[in-house]
Formats: C-alpha cells, sequence, structure tokens
C-alpha cells in the first residue's frame, strides 16, 4: 500500500510540474493559471495538486517515525513550520479570495502577505509539507515533499507573464518591490 501512494503522490507531483513548465515553455496554451476557472486545465492541474497534497499527508501517516530523527527535532521544527506554513496560506487565500486561488482573473492584490512575498501560498505549502515530512520523521514524505515543491517553485514563472500582462505598469513596479517567494533583507521604499 505504502509504495502504491508513494507513486500516485509522485506521479501527481511530476504531472502538476510537467503541466506548470508547459505552461511556462507555451503560455498561449497554458494550463497554469488555467484559461478559465471551470476548465478542462483547471481541474486536472487542481487535480494533480490536490492527490500530491493528500498523497505526502497520507505517506507521513502511513511511514510514521521511518528517519532517524529525535522526537523533540520533530516536534521543535516540525509542529511551528508546519502550523506557520499552513497559517501564511490560509491567511494568502483568505487576501486573495477562492476564486482567484483557482486561478480567476480579478483586481490586483496587494496587502496582507502580499506585502512581503508575491507567492505566500507556495511559500506558505512548501513550509507546511516540509513541517508535515519532518513531524512524520519519513523519508518517503520527504522526498514526495520535495518533489511536490518542483511545481509550487515553478507556478511564478507561468503566473508572472499573465499577472503582467492583466496588471501591467501596476503589477510590474509590485515586481520589481517585492520579493517572489520571501526576503529577510529590508526593502528601501525608494
Amino acid at each position: 500500500m505504502l509504495i502504491t501512494i508513494l507513486s500516485t503522490t509522485l506521479i501527481a507531483e511530476i504531472l502538476a510540474a510537467a503541466s506548470v513548465a508547459f505552461s511556462i515553455a507555451f503560455p498561449d496554451r497554458r494550463m497554469w493559471p488555467p484559461p478559465r476557472q471551470r476548465s478542462w486545465q483547471s481541474f486536472f492541474v487542481w487535480l494533480f495538486f490536490i492527490v500530491s497534497a493528500m498523497g505526502v499527508v497520507v505517506l507521513g501517516i502511513l511511514d510514521w517515525g521511518d528517519l532517524a530523527l529525535a522526537q523533540w527535532v520533530r516536534l521543535a521544527v516540525g509542529v511551528p513550520l508546519g502550523l506557520a506554513g499552513n497559517g501564511l496560506a490560509l491567511w494568502a487565500i483568505a487576501v486573495l479570495g477562492f476564486a482567484r486561488t483557482f486561478g480567476s482573473e480579478g483586481p490586483f492584490v496587494r496587502r496582507g502577505p502580499y506585502i512581503f512575498s508575491r507567492n505566500p501560498q507556495y511559500v506558505g505549502f512548501i513550509a507546511a509539507l516540509v513541517g508535515w515530512a519532518i513531524l512524520a520523521g519519513s523519508a518517503w514524505t520527504l522526498l514526495a515533499t520535495l518533489v511536490g515543491a518542483m511545481a509550487l517553485i515553478l507556478a511564478p514563472f507561468a503566473e508572472e507573464p499573465w499577472l503582467l500582462k492583466m496588471h501591467g505598469a501596476a503589477y510590474e513596479e509590485y515586481r520589481r518591490a517585492v520579493p517572489r517567494f520571501i526576503s529577510l533583507r529590508k526593502r528601501s521604499k525608494g
């Protein structure tokens, strides 16, 4: 069962990353962001992301404690990282809204977590998955997390040309002012 879950998760993650990479290479035929919210592209990309995330969670449960990580490390690092990541992702979804999270067009958002990251949802999801992998202490979960992070790291490269086309100069200025993922350096006001 573990191998089936691992295989399904890795296949979904690779398909998600391939869909995003295809979108970067061929923006006129993109899968992400989808051309319409209820398009087949939206359905498939979200299916890949959901299967990937669920697979990582199930792998952690099935392979719990496989890595030789001290319990205190798993709790002291995994729990805060997972909670902070989920909190950041949920905050970003609340600010952006569900429709735009699923790839719909909408007004330009530059508030909440979007003032320090252009992609706080992706940063949050990656942190949450890494936190879960550490807490689970599972080599397979860590592997699936690292493979799954590829699509989340690539996604902004597919979204940015679309956002630039939609929001023009406002997005270009935002892109210059706010890091793609996150920066701990203090930015000058300019």
